[in-house]
């Protein structure tokens, strides 16, 4: 692709803040407004900002610093693709401020420009995408967008590669609104089973979060992603054990917080933007080829487990939640065979453990924080997959958020996140020297605890996520203003 393309700003957001697509290297983006003053750019989560400042139509911009000038306008463009055809995409595209003047169409691949074509005196276009994107290895989209513009073109998302070849869009189902409804799709068979399910906790409190930035969310379980009679504008999937049959006409998000191993790698092209649970899977998919996978580690909700004192009186004992999984789990047999006090909540245990080894079957989940901060060290352990890839699992922001401390296995990138604060082990005679230490000498333990809820409740809550989160759905719906303005107004600054 020729590097004098005309800039693609199919990722503006206004007004302030205004991002720009971050699909570009640092330094690689100008802006100027029409006085020729240089607009300051500072990279943020959701990508290039321009901080407290619209960008002002009658802008420009470039990708290089010696590159050419383009102008950008916000606003006042309409367009369509109309068919796509063994990879020949037609349609129409105007600038409705200027009707008469050509325009530049353009197809992005993961934020990247592949084609271009200009409008004929008529409005109409035809591009043809590239061999290698129409039939590349893996599933993904071609975003059409109009040059030096905050617009994407109706029906614009267009599937490319893998075996599907490319078919022509399907309609989009998309409502036009000023607040768009967040779908938040868990593996949570239904209702029923759901006080029991970690991810039906773990969506509630992101849709209060949501909710406190003003956007509307709800829950769906298993049982009723398919619902006829649900209305939803984005698709947010906190992936579990299946996956979810995604319509492109609404806008698509992945959060995968456990079981990489479980997910297609073709699964991940079928999504607008995926975030990760992991900086450590996130580097190994971007070495794959998602160049703009995210990384959105898990969170916990500060009005629960950040309201516990965490000075309160501490049971001098450890503590595990957990059911068996079908399994002697290794914590547990650890602290039995050293004799070492423990607390243990959990389902399955019968006929693994002896009668009167578990406390209760269960905790509520409105109890965890209690439960939490009255003991004087909690233990954690993670899936193989989840411990391998750097999968850090929630019970450490839960614990820490409490200020409780924590032992855990031995987990990729714990460091990256919590520094020394939490503790880990691999083998059971350090297992048992920790935890006498810290039961005979809490202080220091506590300290360090202290020092990881400052981290949680700092930068890794729920409301942390849905700005990020809300960030990533107004890069999508840039071509409606209003929806990215609602959406824009919750990003992190």
């Amino acid at each position: 692709m020729d590097a004098e393309v005309p800039l693609s700003t199919s990722a503006v957001v206004r007004p302030a803040p205004a991002l720009v697509d971050g699909a570009f290297p640092p330094g690689a983006v100008e802006v100027r407004d029409a006085d020729g003053e240089t607009l300051a750019l500072e990279v943020q989560p959701s990508g290039w900002q321009v901080p407290e400042t619209n960008i002002p139509n009658g802008s420009e911009v470039r990708r290089t610093p010696d590159g050419p000038w383009h102008p950008l306008q916000l606003g006042g463009w309409s367009g369509r693709v109309d068919s796509a055809d063994g990879g020949v995409l037609r349609g129409w595209a105007q600038n409705d401020e200027a009707p008469s003047r050509a325009v530049t169409v353009v197809a992005l691949v993961q934020g990247q420009p592949v084609a271009c074509a200009v409008t004929d005196g008529e409005g109409r276009f035809q591009l043809r995408l590239p061999a290698t994107v129409v039939k590349a290895p893996r599933a993904g989209r071609a975003v059409i967008v109009i040059a030096g513009s905050d617009f994407v073109l109706d029906q614009g998302r267009v599937p490319v590669g893998a075996s599907q070849g490319l078919a022509s869009p399907a309609p989009l189902a998309r409502r036009s609104t000023s607040n768009p409804v967040i779908a938040i799709k868990i593996s949570t068979p239904n209702l029923k089973e759901a006080p029991f399910w970690g991810d039906y906790h773990f969506a509630n409190s992101l849709t209060a979060a949501f909710a406190r930035i003003g956007l509307l969310a709800r829950v769906d379980t298993e049982d009723s992603w398919y619902s006829k009679s649900n209305v939803e504008d984005v698709v947010l999937t906190i992936r579990g054990r299946h996956q979810v049959k995604l319509d492109p006409g609404r806008i698509n998000l992945m959060w995968l917080i456990s079981h990489p191993d479980r997910i297609p790698d073709p699964e991940f092209a079928t999504y607008d933007h995926v975030a990760v649970a992991s900086d450590v899977y996130a580097r190994t998919l971007r070495e794959a080829g998602l160049a703009d996978a995210k990384v959105l580690h898990q969170a916990t909700d500060a009005t629960l487990f950040g309201a516990v004192d965490p000075a309160a009186e501490r049971l001098p004992a450890c503590l595990f939640v957990g059911n068996s999984r079908r399994e002697y789990r290794t914590m547990v047999k650890w602290c039995r065979q050293q004799d070492i006090p423990l607390e243990l909540y959990g389902g399955g245990w019968d006929g693994v453990l002896p009668p009167g080894a578990v406390r209760a079957a269960s905790v509520a989940n409105a109890d965890l924080p209690e439960c939490y901060g009255s003991h004087l060290l909690l233990l954690n352990d993670h899936w193989d997959s989840m411990r391998g890839n750097g999968f850090l699992s929630n019970r450490l922001f839960d614990g820490s958020a409490t200020g409780t401390p924590i032992l855990t296995d031995p987990v990729a990138g714990l460091e990256d996140v919590f520094g020394d604060t939490i503790a880990q082990t691999g083998d059971p005679e350090t297992f048992a020297d920790k935890i006498r230490d810290c039961l005979a000498n809490p202080a220091p333990w506590l300290a360090r605890a202290a020092q990881a809820r400052a981290t949680v409740l700092g930068a890794h809550t729920f409301d942390h996520r849905a700005a990020s989160l809300a960030g990533l759905i107004g890069l999508s719906f840039a071509k409606d203003p209003d929806v990215a303005q609602h959406a824009a107004q919750a990003v992190p600054r």
